[in-house]
């Protein structure tokens, strides 16, 4: 389906679905694809309210989405309930049918994805300022706020291309891909994901929202897929929010599995008040090189694990960090929440209050090899990793 006419910049033809109570918990989109060999084609159309999920791809042998804009005024009261976990409003959804993946390839490009178009009072509602504590999370139960996705996809078997997309005002993910089959190759280049809203914290995640996001096993058993992300623009403008995360898998299951072997590279994320520039956990021989951080945030970079278990490795391994350009980074001085959330987890329990590292290797990290200028820092909590200062 191809629309017709583009004045400036936005499709001419309109797409919009309207008429639902809130709270809901039915599953509903615009357009659903669902047809096993066809070849679909959604572009240059400009889809201006729904509820849930704009485009959701279910299966077909190939799905094109292109040149779209998807926007609303806000994400208040679109969501569909997914109990603790809050109302999900998604732009672009590839989920994969019920009794398997989704088989066929998939590109999703020069799409345009906006949930606060509506200005200041259309992504967020002031609650006295009480937002700007970074202990504050939104009651997600009870509807204070929503989980806004740009592009999700999950369950993916194929080749997956999601590239030249204007995403903005996303408060979880920009782009997320989850849970993808090991035949998956997921590439993530050349978008530029910007946005002015405070974060949702989904699902109890130390960091408000991230622009990209990509994990080997979240609510699927799957032993990883491959996945480069590269030349990708990144600016996020509220508190805590992470630029870049890749993540082996959450439960620890027979069946689950790292990312291995991926790339991060040549993407320039800018933070204000920020959590970390970039963060591999979990993972085993990823190549983080040519990235530029500016802004401010806790760290530059980021290699963690967990301890594991006889059926699961946790450790991030083997991973290179190389020519990555800090100059322009402002790490944040220890504060209270900083030292009230020394865990390991969110923050090292051995920092001081004269520790600020761009880089910090958390315990469980073997093997790993980073290569920094001589100004910054690194907090090396795991074993046998090797530093090398030019």
């Amino acid at each position: 389906m191809t629309g017709i006419g583009v004045e400036g910049s936005v499709p001419s033809t309109i797409i919009y679905k309207k008429g639902w109570r809130f709270p809901f918990t039915d599953f509903n989109s615009v357009f659903k694809i669902d047809a096993e060999d066809a070849e679909v084609t959604i572009e240059n159309i400009h889809f201006t309210d729904f509820n849930h999920t704009c485009i959701f791809g279910i299966q077909c042998n190939r799905l094109d989405i292109k040149n779209n804009r998807i926007s609303l005024m806000t994400g208040y009261g679109r969501g569909m309930s997914y109990g603790a976990f809050g109302d999900v409003v998604i732009g672009v959804w590839i989920r994969g049918s019920d009794s398997g993946g989704f088989k066929g390839e998939v590109l999703i490009e020069g799409n345009h994805i906006d949930f606060a178009r509506g200005g200041a009072f259309g992504g967020f509602l002031t609650r006295g300022g009480i937002e700007e504590d970074p202990e504050y999370r939104p009651d997600l139960l009870h509807h204070e706020y929503y989980m806004g996705f740009g592009i999700a996809v999950h369950q993916a078997s194929g080749n997956v291309n999601i590239t030249k997309n204007n995403i903005r005002n996303m408060n979880a993910r920009g782009i997320a891909a989850t849970d993808n089959y090991p035949s998956a190759d997921v590439q993530i280049r050349n978008n530029t994901v910007k946005s002015d809203l405070y974060g949702s914290y989904p699902f109890s995640s130390p960091e408000a929202g991230t622009g990209i996001l990509v994990q080997s096993s979240w609510g699927f058993l799957s032993p990883g897929f491959n996945v480069e992300i590269e030349d990708n623009i990144i600016n996020l403008r509220k508190l805590n929010h992470c630029g870049i995360k890749t993540l082996g898998a959450v439960i620890d299951r027979e069946g689950t599995g790292k990312l291995k072997g991926g790339l991060i590279r040549n993407n320039r994320i800018t933070l204000t008040n920020g959590y970390e520039g970039i963060h591999v956990r979990r993972c085993d021989d990823f190549e983080v090189y040519d990235n530029t951080l500016s802004g401010d945030a806790y760290y530059g970079i980021r290699i963690s694990g967990r301890e594991g278990s006889e059926k699961v490795d946790m450790i991030s391994c083997r991973n290179l960090v190389e020519n990555n350009k800090m100059d322009e980074l402002r790490i944040r001085e220890p504060d209270h929440y900083s030292k009230n959330n020394a865990d390991g987890i969110m923050f090292p329990k051995s920092t001081g209050d004269n520790v600020k590292p761009h880089i910090w290797l958390g315990t469980f990290t073997r093997k790993n090899v980073i290569k920094v200028r001589k100004n910054e820092k690194i907090l090396d909590e795991g074993e046998d990793n090797k530093i090398e200062y030019s």
